[in-house]
């Protein structure tokens, strides 16, 4: 009796036709998180594309429901058990290092986004040059929920993008964006169809016009930058900053009362000085403060927490 070997599809697909390499996530059950075998081939891909002559742009994207939901929780709760933090550390490098070759690519790199955006999936995004999003896309870094924070370059493009007071109250909160709100917000470029997201982003790659980046600051979008530029995260945390009667900032604050106290204050300081310098720096700043943030006891809490399915928020130590 013969037996079939089921072949195991590709967890990253790779093509380029007619002049677009296209580089698809291909983890749907998992939402398409990444995992170490997918960021290696994630490097490898980029680094095709960019070295072959045939390739003028590259559109990155999830196969399924999601764009990327960020990495892969079991293994970052595995190594904190483990007592093997360097591999988190070695983990977190390797994506900044992929993420400074989508900076720096030559080449246009479109992130087609149909769905999830979150964590370090919102991080890959901010790196490409265009984003171009459907109706049903969410964005958001909902990292300080589970006591730690976004650690690829999340403390440091958005800033670049909205401002310092916008990029706090979004990471500090962990505010999930409708694409609607991330364009009104000038964190994405275009909202498509879903059924012409494909050609859209495709038609970029190949150096097509896409309307660029613009903050539209509302007037409760400012209140909530000058609230967050003006206010210190103890303060935030504490309940102590004044509203001026503002109930959206007040549930702007109560939202941050319910976060890891570490890893607000740490989100903070990464978001301030990073503005001051280059994302390659900025980059190198982040991973400086990986080991600090993860040997935390709300980082171990947390992470279990989410992984184990955990509703609302986990009870956080402070150390």
């Amino acid at each position: 009796m013969s037996t079939q070997t089921q072949i195991a599809p590709p967890l990253v697909r790779y093509d380029v036709v007619d002049g677009v390499a296209n580089i698809v996530i291909n983890r749907p059950e998992a939402f398409n998180c990444y995992d170490w075998d997918t960021t290696e081939l994630l490097r490898a891909y980029f680094r095709r594309a960019i070295a072959d002559d045939r390739v003028q742009g590259m559109v990155l994207g999830g196969e399924g429901k999601a764009f990327i939901v960020g990495a892969d929780l079991d293994f970052f709760v595995n190594s904190i058990e483990a007592r093997e933090l360097w591999r988190i550390v070695s983990a977190v490098e390797y994506v900044h290092d992929i993420l400074l070759t989508v900076d720096h690519s030559p080449k246009p790199i479109v992130a087609r986004v149909g769905g999830l955006a979150l964590g370090g999936g919102f991080e890959f995004a901010l790196a490409c040059d265009y984003v171009v999003a459907s109706p049903a896309a969410t964005f958001g870094f909902p990292e300080t929920s589970v006591g730690v924070f976004p650690c690829s370059g999340g403390t440091q493009r958005t800033s670049r993008l909205i401002g310092v007071g916008l990029a706090k109250w979004l990471i500090l909160t962990g505010k999930v964006l409708s694409a609607r709100q991330a364009l009104n917000m000038g964190l994405i470029h275009q909202i498509v169809p879903a059924d012409q997201l494909d050609a859209t982003c495709r038609a970029i790659a190949l150096g097509g016009k896409c309307p660029p980046r613009n903050l539209q600051r509302t007037p409760e979008l400012a209140a909530l930058e000058r609230f967050f530029e003006q206010n210190r995260v103890d303060e935030l945390y504490a309940g102590t900053a004044d509203t001026l009667g503002d109930a959206a900032l007040a549930r702007a604050m109560k939202s941050v009362a319910s976060k890891a106290p570490i890893a607000l204050r740490v989100a903070e300081r990464l978001i301030e000085a990073g503005s001051r310098m280059s994302v390659d720096e900025g980059s190198k700043m982040e991973t400086a403060h990986v080991m600090q943030i993860f040997e935390t006891e709300d980082a171990r809490r947390g992470l279990k927490f989410r992984l184990n399915g955990g509703l609302g928020q986990p009870a956080f130590a402070g150390r």
